[in-house]
């Protein structure tokens, strides 16, 4: 009996570390890979950005103005976190739009969260900024 106990230990045992360093390494991202790798930037053809604190919505279908706010996102880093605090002074929804679909989803949360929710594979993902992103740049459209 001890015998099949120390054999299930000498299978588990390495098992949980392989998973245990699967999801510590895989915790870092960066934007580009998130986001920027599951589309072709050129392709964008509109962002949708709504304002949390007045709902007020805006759309940029203007090439250079696109290319600036994703400019703007392009290799910050992240940490992929689970049930992050939700609370915020103020978030900003973009939505990407190809082909008149959306494609990604994203909600900016103080430039210190960023969930993003992939359409097409229904799927939500959340992640910690760790830079420094300055969100005046979108502040500045409306």
């Amino acid at each position: 009996m001890k015998k099949r106990y120390k054999i299930f230990f000498v299978i588990l045992l390495p098992l949980i570390i392989l998973y245990v360093a699967t999801m510590l390494l895989t915790r870092d991202s960066t934007f580009d890979k998130e986001v920027l790798e599951q589309l072709d930037i050129e392709h964008i053809e509109e962002i949708e950005i709504i304002r949390a604190s007045d709902e007020k919505t805006i759309n940029i279908s203007d090439a250079a103005k696109i290319d600036e706010i994703m400019q703007h996102l392009n290799d910050q880093a992240l940490r992929k976190v689970r049930f992050s605090n939700p609370d915020f002074e103020e978030a900003y929804w973009l939505t990407l739009r190809i082909n008149d679909e959306r494609t990604i989803g994203m909600r900016l949360d103080d430039a210190k969260h960023l969930y993003i929710f992939l359409y097409e594979e229904n799927y939500m993902k959340d992640y910690k900024i760790l830079g420094d992103i300055d969100l005046t740049f979108i502040e500045d459209l409306f």
